[in-house]
């Protein structure tokens, strides 16, 4: 009889348990969407909000800087960067003055439309098109990719080079030979990544993982930047494009098309040669064990663990970088998300390449 009683007792505990859960993630839920909206709002009322058109749904498209100037400079979001309109203008202030910038969002991130096909770099490339045209910006364009963006500008380039009049890489991901099969990633992770950003229950990691990106930005800007981070997270394309990205590097390698369109490429994480660099720039040997996975015995041999590696990585660069043809590499010890780290003297070079252009 005890038992029995002790039984139902403990089921009423879970079944409590189980509500009051289901309950917190309705709230977190609720309270996730509001955020969104109240960024929307924002947005549409400061002139950021300009959904368009892209074939099979609509992406944000933002304009800003000199409409008459002498480049139409489109910038890629690296991966889940959905405030890049927000979070590049201190780096993109030194260019707006005599420069068109167009922040061109894809697929699930920011404000745009989901979608749940397979975010291939040709699908990306050509919605990209497809956005341009139908947004009235016309070719040719300076290309400005940040990360993972950097491999469908350079599909772009090598594909359509009519359209391109330069490009510039910022720390981009390189296109390169993978064996699909052999050197895949387990990425299994991401896929689980879109729950928990639909139910409004990563504030905590956003804070944790980019608080030093927002504490760049204003007051107002802070909540904004942070719900469009949570909102591209919990988004079907932006998990699709990540789980394709070897795919997708492998695919831009094999049709990279060798051209004489003017590159640059700003390496940043590949810049580090010295431990005395990675120091000074915050790169401490816990920095590198915990984030970064380097293992040592001693603090010395993480940071030439790391060396060795970032060496190995920096020789797939090169020949990226050869392959594309014309591409000049300038490198900047930092952080990878440079607009937030060093935004003047980013902009200071990339004002500097394009000065070049107009000889």
């Amino acid at each position: 009889m005890k038992a029995k009683r002790a039984l139902k007792v403990t089921g009423k505990i879970i079944l409590v348990i189980l509500i009051l859960i289901i309950v917190v993630l309705i709230i977190t839920s609720v309270l996730f969407r509001l955020r969104v909206n109240k960024a929307k709002d924002y947005l549409k009322s400061n002139g950021y909000y300009n959904l368009v058109s892209a074939g099979d749904y609509n992406v944000n498209v933002f304009t800003c800087g000199n409409e008459k100037g002498k480049h139409n400079i489109v910038a890629l979001a690296g991966y889940l960067d959905g405030e890049m309109c927000i979070g590049w203008r201190k780096m993109t202030a030194p260019l707006e003055e005599n420069n068109r910038l167009v922040f061109l969002d894809r697929a699930g991130y920011g404000v745009s439309d989901d979608y749940r096909g397979e975010m291939t770099v040709e699908h990306v490339v050509e919605h990209y098109r497809t956005a341009l045209q139908n947004a009235g910006i016309q070719a040719p364009y300076v290309l400005m990719p940040h990360s993972m963006g950097g491999v469908y500008a350079t599909y772009w380039a090598s594909q359509y080079p009519d359209e391109i009049e330069a490009v510039i890489i910022i720390d981009g991901s390189e296109a390169q030979p993978f064996d699909l099969e052999k050197d895949a990633l387990d990425l299994g992770i991401i896929k689980w990544m879109r729950l928990p950003a639909d139910l409004g229950m990563l504030p905590p990691m956003i804070s944790s993982e980019y608080g030093k990106e927002l504490e760049m930005l204003s007051e107002e800007e802070k909540p904004v930047s942070s719900a469009l981070l949570e909102k591209t997270m919990s988004s079907h394309a932006s998990t699709d494009e990540a789980l394709r990205w070897q795919e997708n590097c492998n695919y831009v390698w094999e049709t990279l098309e060798t051209n004489d369109i003017p590159k640059m490429y700003l390496s940043i994480l590949y810049a580090f040669h010295t431990k005395e660099q990675l120091i000074n720039e915050g790169f401490t040997a816990d920095v590198l064990r915990n984030v970064y996975g380097i293992t040592g015995d001693s603090d010395d041999e993480v940071y030439a663990n790391y060396l060795e590696t970032e060496a190995e990585k920096r020789s797939i660069l090169d020949a990226y970088i050869e392959k594309m043809g014309n591409c000049q590499k300038i490198e900047m010890q930092g952080q990878h998300e440079i607009m937030f780290d060093k935004p003047e003297e980013c902009g200071k070079i990339l004002k500097d390449f394009l000065n070049g252009l107009d000889g």
